[in-house]
Parts: structure tokens; sequence; C-alpha cells
């Protein structure tokens, strides 16, 4: 285990520079990856300070290469900033060679000051700390570059940096967020939706139904309201179609003799990956069981929260790179897995998703009556344009956004009554507060603390549903309280319909004993998080079917992380991600929002919300319900409120 020789991290002092190796402190009570790239993690230097585990790391020189590369990533708008860590990064560099002199020290702690207390964004005013802490405690480092006996280089160690922010870590695809704010800041909407694009093609999709954790590592949080960083997205996506950004000029196709490589499921992972891996060079073949592409996207989440035209206008930019999708095609029935590599496919993506419903263990709902319909399969129906004849009252059971999707589905095909039964409180819900909102206004009835105990049936049709009134226990493995029945407090609601939308399984119906995997207990693929590679070298996975029921940008982020590691493998035969996601998953296991940090705020600008349709408009069909922002100025003016607290890290191995 690494020992912590000293640490300044987050205004935490640990020196243990005068103990021997094994008195000293366990790294892991640091919350710091002892490794990157399989390589001990000998020091990190960044935004909250300075950690050092291997005493012979030139603590000077690391402070040197810090800030050159601050140098790299400051954007010039304030001179504290660039100017000052060109300085800094001189100055220093002046010492190593042997050229310093008391004064410089004393200079250094002074331009340090200046450029933390003078600087206009998070970048300046957080790459002084590690500096300040070193002069402070490793004194003795730096005046001994003042003998004539200067100390040994720190040679043969690695230094990665890596820039982010509490929002760019806060989301899973790790998207450049200060970037393409920065760029909406200054009118270039092409230029914001090209920094998204270097992640995703599904930009205007994800600025509709995207569960933004970004915002929940906002600073501007515990000081006012976070940024509508997803609404920023939107806007950019919106723009540029409403100019013919398309943006297909920056992409070329795979030559003739490209390698091959299969995607089974053309939703969000298998877009992503596809979108990635064609510019790479590679010709991309995806088999999509349904007649459409776009998976839950486009038969799970309604129109009116996600329009068609949206989503396909950006399906038809990954087929623009020369990405096949074949409808119609499901393997393990039209075609086995195993004989894709016949075909001359270098690697397999697999990223089919859950497209079938999870049982209640409820009597009833195996018995075949009229009126019953699984969640998954309703909301296919409704967005393949199917004719669905539901009655007049409808029970929805469940309390996540699938749930809402099927409740407010309902209404809009002209239900009289739409009844959602969940088990816990409205605060247990798993579903996004705005969704749950929205159900509400538009008339749904909620029945917490709820539970359907039978499916009720005359004729082998759905007659009613029988449910009884839950209490909340003590907390089970999820961490909340685990609903309880009350005896004696069974109610029955009388229903045409009932849709269970209580979860998603996979069908596996394409593992077979030649695979050389097989499925979880969980009903997932097991794969290597880094790499998403599975047991089975060559065949990858991700998205919902190795995440289970997860988000679109969690989809999106495991897709990438295959992109990576499948182009590795086919170029070296070794699967591994590239130094750029290995770095950014290694600062997102430190952490990097702290919510009881409040930086300092100009002005108390209040969060620009979106323009919705009217309740009694929306409700009439599946036109688009949230309009987004419209007035360039406006959007201007939230972007605004971005104090861009960009974060700089030094891995040193």
């Amino acid at each position: 285990m690494s020992k912590v020789f000293f640490s300044s991290w987050n205004g935490k002092l640990i020196d243990e520079r005068n103990k021997k190796s094994d008195e000293r402190i366990d790294l892991s009570q640091l919350d710091v990856p002892p490794q990157i790239e399989s390589e001990d993690l000998k020091a990190f230097v960044g935004w909250a300070g300075l950690m050092v585990f291997d005493p012979e790391v030139n603590v000077v020189e690391s402070l040197k290469e810090y800030f050159r590369n601050v140098q790299q990533d400051s954007c010039g708008r304030c001179i504290p900033c660039r100017a000052g860590s060109q300085v800094i990064a001189d100055r220093l560099e002046k010492l190593i060679e042997g050229n310093g002199s008391r004064e410089d020290l004393a200079f250094l702690k002074e331009i340090s000051k200046l450029v933390k207390d003078s600087s206009l964004c998070e970048l300046g005013m957080s790459s002084p700390v590690p500096l300040l802490h070193a002069l402070e405690h490793f004194e003795d480092d730096f005046s001994a570059y003042l003998n004539e006996e200067r100390p040994p280089a720190g040679n043969g160690l690695t230094y990665r940096p890596v820039l982010t922010a509490p929002c760019r870590n806060g989301c899973p695809a790790h998207i450049n967020i200060p970037g393409y704010i920065e760029c909406i800041k200054e009118g270039d909407y092409e230029g914001a939706l090209a920094i998204n694009r270097e992640k995703t093609p599904l930009v205007g999709t994800l600025g509709r139904v995207c569960v933004h954790p970004c915002e929940s590592n906002c600073n501007r949080q515990p000081y006012d309201e976070s940024l509508s960083i997803r609404l920023l997205k939107r806007f950019a996506a919106d723009f540029g179609a409403r100019n013919n950004y398309d943006q297909k000029d920056r992409y070329s196709k795979p030559g003739p003799n490209a390698d091959k490589v299969a995607v089974i499921g053309a939703g969000p992972a298998g877009l992503n990956a596809a979108y990635q891996l064609a510019q790479k060079g590679y010709k991309v073949i995806i088999y999509e069981a349904l007649p459409v592409a776009g998976g839950m996207l486009a038969v799970g989440i309604p129109s009116y929260r996600l329009p068609r035209d949206i989503l396909n206008t950006e399906i038809e930019l990954v087929e623009s790179l020369g990405v096949e999708i074949k409808y119609n095609t499901k393997i393990g029935e039209d075609i086995p897995l195993e004989k894709l590599w016949d075909e001359g496919f270098k690697a397999i993506f697999i990223a089919n998703g859950l497209h079938e419903s999870a049982n209640m263990g409820c009597p009833g709902e195996d018995a075949g009556y009229r009126g019953f319909m699984p969640g998954v399969e309703y909301l296919r129906k409704v967005n393949l344009g199917e004719k669905v004849d539901i009655g007049d009252k409808v029970a929805v059971i469940g309390g996540g956004n699938v749930a809402m999707d099927c409740a407010r589905s309902a209404v809009r095909l002209g239900v009289k009554e739409v009844n959602l039964i969940y088990r816990r409180s409205r605060a247990e819900m798993p579903a996004n507060k705005a969704e749950v909102d929205a159900a509400e206004e538009e008339g749904i009835k909620f029945h917490l603390l709820a539970n359907p105990t039978s499916i009720l049936e005359e004729a082998s049709c759905v007659s009613g549903l029988q449910c009884i009134k839950m209490k909340l226990g003590e907390p089970d493995e999820s961490g909340r309280r685990r609903p309880e029945p009350i005896e004696g407090s069974d109610f029955v609601l009388e229903v045409d319909t009932v849709i269970p939308a209580i979860g998603q399984v996979a069908d596996f119906c394409y593992i077979t004993p030649e695979c050389g995997f097989e499925p979880t207990q969980k009903g997932t693929i097991q794969t290597d998080p880094a790499t998403m590679e599975t047991d089975q070298p060559g065949v990858f996975a991700g998205g919902d079917v190795v995440l289970g029921a997860a988000t679109v940008i969690e989809a999106i982020a495991s897709a990438n992380r295959a992109a990576e590691a499948i182009d590795n493998y086919i170029r070296t035969g070794k699967s591994k991600p590239n130094s750029q996601v290995v770095k950014e998953q290694h600062v997102e296991k430190m952490g990097v929002y702290k919510e009881e940090v409040v930086p300092e705020m100009v002005g108390g600008r209040t969060r620009l919300e979106e323009e919705a349709c009217p309740v009694e408009i929306r409700v009439k069909g599946f036109g688009e319900a949230e309009l987004g922002f419209k007035n360039p100025s406006e959007v201007i003016d939230e972007a605004e409120r971005c104090i861009k607290c960009l974060r700089l890290g030094l891995a040193i191995s």
C-alpha cells in the first residue's frame, strides 16, 4: 500500500516527512487512486494543493511542469493568470538552472498571491495554491537550488496533466462544458456545437432528455442556483439546426479497405460507439432489431419530450460517416452472434439495451388479460404510431421516468382518468422532479405509498386493480426506506388498462455457450469498466445492457470508453483506454466538486428558465412540451453566470 509523505490537499495538512516509511499513513485515507495507467502514483499537484507519496519526487521541478501546463490552458482573458503563470514558470526554470537568488523565492510568493487574488477565473485563482503550499512547507527544497550543488533532476517521471471543472467532472462523458459555455458567451454557437460533438452526435437529444448531473456539480448551486447547462446545450444544437450547422464537412468516411466493427443495437450507446469509431477510420455496421434507429430514445421516450425530427437528424449525422444500419435484424435470431466473426469483423460492440419489461410478481399479470400491457411495450406501440386502445381509465405502476412517460402519454391519448401507483412517497420517486411536477400539472392522480396486490378481470379483460396502502420502514440496500404493507388497508381502482413500469430487462437470446461470456445474476453483461471489454477478447458491451437502467449520458460515456478500447484492440491486439480517459477517470475518483466551498461571485443573476407550452395545449397532442431558450441575448446572459471554475491537476508517476 502506498504511503503519504506529505499532503496539503483541500487545506488538510498531513506531514509525514519525519516518520519512517512503515509509520506513515496509507494513501487510501486521501481517497486518491494509488495507480494511473498501471503505474504507481508518486505525486499529484493541482488546484487544492500538493500530495507527495514518493520522497524522491522533485517538488520544485514538478511545480515548474505544472505551471507550464497552466500556461497552455490559460485563456488569456485576464493578465494575472496568463502573464502571471508564464512569469512563475520562467522563474522556476531560472531557479532550477542554478541562476536564481533569495529574492526570486520572495518574488515567487508575492506573484503567486497576486495571481490568486486578481485572476478572473478559477484556473488563475487555484493554480498558485500548490506553489504557495510548497513555498511554505518545502522551503529547503527551493533553497537547495541556491547552492553550488543543485538537487539531482527528477528524471524518469511521467507527467499527466488533466484540465477539468466540477461540471465537467460530474458529466459521465466528461463533455467540455466550460468550453462550450465560453463559446456561447461569445455568440459562437457553432463552436459550442462542435465542442459537444467531440463526445457525441446526440447534442439536441441530450439538450432535451439528459438528467444533467453536471448541474448538481455547478459551483453556483450553494451560492444561488446552478447554470441551466442542459438548456444551453439544447440552444446550441437548435440554433445549429436552424442555421444548417450540420458540420458534416468536419468528418471523412472510412476507406474501402477499412477494418470492420459490428455494433448490436442502434440506441444511444450503439450510435455513439459507431460515431466515434467511424471517425477513427473504421467501417461500422449496426444491427438493429427494430424498424427504426434510436433504441429507447425512439421507442421509449415520447415525442413531446424528444421530437423525432431532432433525433432523426442526429442519426443521419452518424450515417453520413459511412455507418450502415441494418434494420429488423435481431442478433441471436436472424444472425448468431458468433457468426459475425465470419463476416470479417475485427471487434463487436453489444448495446442492445433493455427492451423487455420486468415482472411485478402480481397475480394476474401472466394471465393474458386484455388491458394488461407492460410499459415498454405500450411506449413502443405509441412511439411507432400503432393504434393503442387503453379505454377511459388507466393505472400506471411505478415512480420512474418510464412511468411518467406512460402516464403522460395516456393523457395525450385522451384517457379520462390516469392513476399512478407508487409504493414509496413522492420524495423517494426516482423520476426527475420536473417530470413528476409536469405529470401532476396534467391531472394525473398520484396514489403514493400504495402497491398492487392483484389484477381484477371480467371476461378475460382487466376490470380493476386491487392495491394495499404502504408505510416506510427501515432503509433497504438502495438506501431508501423499505415499503411495508399496512394490514387491512386494501382498496380497488376501477380501470380498463394496467401498465406496469417498474423496470426493464435485456433479451439475451444471442448469448450461447460459444460466446465466451454469460449474463450476470443482475441480468447484465460483465465488462471491464475501463475498456468495456467482456470476458471474450474482441467483444465489448455498453449502455443499459451493462449498466442496468441508466441514463442516456451514462450510455454515451460507456460507448466512448469502448470506442477508444476497440481502436487500441484492433491496432495493437490489446484493449486499453486512451490516456485522456484514464486521467479523467483518475480525477473523477478524487472528487472535484465541494458543496461546502462557495466561490466568490459577482452579481446575483437568477437562473434562466425555459419556456413551456401551456398545460391546456400540451395535453391535446404529442407536440413538444418544453420549448427551451429562444432569445440569444438571454442565453448569453445565462452563460455569463458561469464563473469558469476550471481545475488543473498534474499526476506524476
